[in-house]
């Protein structure tokens, strides 16, 4: 594979002003105008997420009507009941709700749908069970926003629906008793792009205030709302939001929570203890448990984990979880090889297409979602991973580059049974006889954006291996959390000797690289192609401090090289 590598190259002006009133450096002055912080507020947002800086929960729309239903049935004893989608962000959000409502003494209970016994969106059957056995209020989160006739449906039954979500909003909204979500139109919230679990916590610091105004916590503790601050992080690094504004301020904040934090279950994921923890840590090590349980298993079992406080039961639903994980890792193995060859397949017969639609009746629908993004990564492409069963088809879709899904999959709306999501990523369910007019009109749709599928690194700044020292990394680390919409910042140094070289474990390569006197240990995971030594060459890389041989250095991380 050969990457396009492109250096940005912020307004000089720009970089120069922030860096004079910052008192910073020039290059990280560079880094932050290439991340839109341009001025002295820009930068204490950025580098001062407090919790002060969060917009009133009460701008969202929705959320005077929802706080008022939901204190009535508080204060009367009515059976609420959470509705929750069974990926990493539903399942956050969920507990954040239980956990507020069980600590203030309200009615309330949980219930996350299976995956594959009751499939994709709301169920109506279980929500009748629910009402059946006493629930008059259901409160869902991260899903309701395009189920019009399942909530018409439910006003057959003896119970109100307030939807919580932060999905694209379609044009005919659901018929509840209150929506909550900022893409809602005429939703006054400044910011949009923020998760499931970060409406909840919006809605529980809505709900505290009132019950704060009519002297509610008189009798009953108040709860510290920041205490789940570490569930918003995890269900926002999860679902791959945007780590600026708002979810800045979560992230950030509810990263410090984990050392801390109250859940034991939440711990018990994470393979060490530390004293700090990194978007990382919860993509590699929480996430990926969480997700799980939602794929091949029971997603409630996660929210169990979470809310449990006996040592002997976090142990058993963990030993659950890590099954589900092996499990989930293998089925997905499994359908990634036969999806990558039928996209090699696909694109050595027509090399032009811009898009990937990929089906089999033999592919398990909880993994769909990480191979679609797997074939993204590969090809560059948007790409949709069907699973097909007695002839109704489950799809996930992914993409790269600047491309809405969500509008596509609106203009292929007569061949779809019912979709819904967000720009980047999102779901379908289709009639097996319609996907090969889905798959023209999903082409077609592709290709009215102006976007170039080559594979592209962004590069932040060209650096001198002299200027990487102890000072340069820890202003880097300044601007940590990283993740989307802030990366990890990469560099580009042109003409390095090769040194030394070692083949590590077969399949990474370790060089010592050096240039007009510095030397550097840079490391490059799952190498592409070897170097010879005494050879000029162009690298592109991270920083990061890296224990090795029982001390502890700067290293490189290579992303990409190329013989200069």
């Amino acid at each position: 594979m050969s990457y396009f590598w492109n250096l940005k190259r912020p307004n000089k002006e720009k970089v120069d002003f922030l860096s004079a009133e910052l008192s910073i450096s020039k290059i990280l002055s560079e880094l932050l105008v290439s991340r839109d912080v341009i001025n002295k507020d820009d930068a204490s947002l950025f580098f001062n997420p407090s919790l002060d800086k969060l917009p009133s929960p009460f701008l969202m729309k929705g959320m005077e009507a929802t706080t008022n239903r939901l204190i009535k049935a508080i204060e009367s004893g009515e059976k609420i009941v959470i509705y929750g989608d069974f990926d990493c962000d539903g399942i956050t959000s969920t507990t954040i709700l239980y956990n507020f409502l069980s600590s203030i003494e309200a009615s309330v209970s949980f219930y996350i749908p299976e995956r594959i016994k009751e499939g994709y969106g709301m169920n109506f059957d279980s929500i009748k069970g629910l009402a059946d056995n006493g629930a008059t209020l259901v409160l869902s989160t991260d899903c309701g926003i395009s189920e019009n006739v399942l909530i018409d449906k439910c006003k057959t039954l003896d119970l109100d629906f307030i939807i919580t979500d932060h999905h694209t909003v379609p044009n005919d909204i659901p018929n509840a008793f209150s929506i909550v979500n900022p893409k809602q139109l005429d939703c006054e919230y400044p910011f949009k792009e923020i998760c499931a679990a970060g409406v909840a916590f919006n809605l529980i610091m809505a709900l505290r205030y009132k019950l704060r105004e009519i002297g509610y916590f008189e009798f009953i503790k108040e709860p510290n709302l920041a205490r789940d601050l570490d569930l918003v992080a995890v269900g926002t690094i999860a679902d791959s939001m945007p780590i600026v504004g708002v979810n800045r301020i979560f992230v950030y904040n509810g990263l410090k929570e984990i050392p801390v934090s109250n859940k034991k279950g939440l711990l018990a994921l994470l393979k060490k203890n530390k004293k700090n923890y990194s978007t990382r840590d919860v993509s590699f090590e929480i996430a990926p448990k969480i997700n799980a349980t939602g794929r091949v298993g029971s997603a409630s079992n996660a929210v169990k984990l979470l809310i449990e406080k006996e040592d002997s039961k976090i142990e058993s639903l963990l030993a659950i979880i890590e099954q589900d994980n092996s499990k989930r890792r293998v089925i997905q193995e499994k359908v990634a090889s036969e999806a990558l060859i039928l996209a090699e397949k696909v694109l050595s017969e027509k090399p032009e297409k811009a898009s990937l639609v990929l089906y089999s009746e033999d592919w398990h629908p909880g993994v769909i979602g990480i191979v679609a993004s797997r074939i993204v990564e590969k090809y560059n492409r948007p790409c949709a991973i069907i699973s097909i069963k007695d002839e109704i088809g489950k799809g996930s879709l992914r993409t790269a580059n600047n491309i809405n899904l969500f509008t596509i999959l609106e203009n292929c709306a007569t061949s779809l049974m019912q979709f819904g999501g967000h720009s980047g990523a999102a779901g379908l369910t289709i009639s097996i006889d319609k996907i090969e007019i889905f798959q023209e009109t999903f082409e077609d749709s592709v290709k009215e954006y102006d976007c170039s599928f080559e594979e592209r690194l962004e590069v932040d700044a060209e650096i001198n291996l002299g200027d990487i020292d102890t000072k340069f990394l820890n202003e880097i680390k300044r601007m940590e959390p990283f993740g989307k919409g802030n990366p990890n910042p990469l560099f580009v140094t042109n003409k390095v000797v090769v040194k030394s070289k070692k083949i590590l474990k077969d399949k990474h390569l370790e060089l010592t690289i050096s240039k007009d006197g510095a030397t550097k240990r840079a490391l490059w995971f799952n190498y592409r192609e070897n170097v010879a030594l005494n050879t000029e060459i162009d690298l592109v890389y991270s920083i990061q401090r890296d224990t090795y041989n029982g001390s502890t250095s700067i290293t490189l991380f290579v992303q990409d090289l190329r013989v200069a």
